[in-house]
């Protein structure tokens, strides 16, 4: 199944969290083709969630930017949540939720 528009810009936002890549590097860490990438990245840059670095007169390095990085750590919370909201229980106790939801929150504090 095609990927969404929104996971082709989740997978360049998180392809940039470790360190800054140059335009070659983006398409092969996102898996998304160079002649469309291009678009992405302009629209992540006039969204201030990346930026463009120059190196030198030819090379230019793209970074996430703190906007950016409060995007995927968003969206990832989401998709925690979402995920949990499948697999949890339900509980009918009020008693029994505190320690369910401590244990799951450590994980994904773990995970982060």
């Amino acid at each position: 199944m095609p990927r969404s528009r929104l996971e082709k810009y989740l997978s360049i936002l998180e392809a940039l969290v470790p360190q800054s890549l140059n335009f070659e590097d983006v398409s092969y860490e996102a898996d998304i083709e160079c002649r469309t990438l291009k678009r992405y990245l302009n629209f992540l840059i006039s969204n201030n969630l990346v930026e463009e670095r120059p190196l030198n007169k030819k090379r230019v390095v793209y970074a996430i930017t703190e906007r950016g990085l409060a995007v995927v750590k968003t969206l990832k919370a989401q998709r925690y949540l979402q995920k949990l909201k499948n697999i949890l229980p339900v509980v009918e106790e009020a008693s029994e939720v505190g320690p369910l939801l401590s244990k799951h929150v450590r994980q994904f504090e773990e995970e982060s």
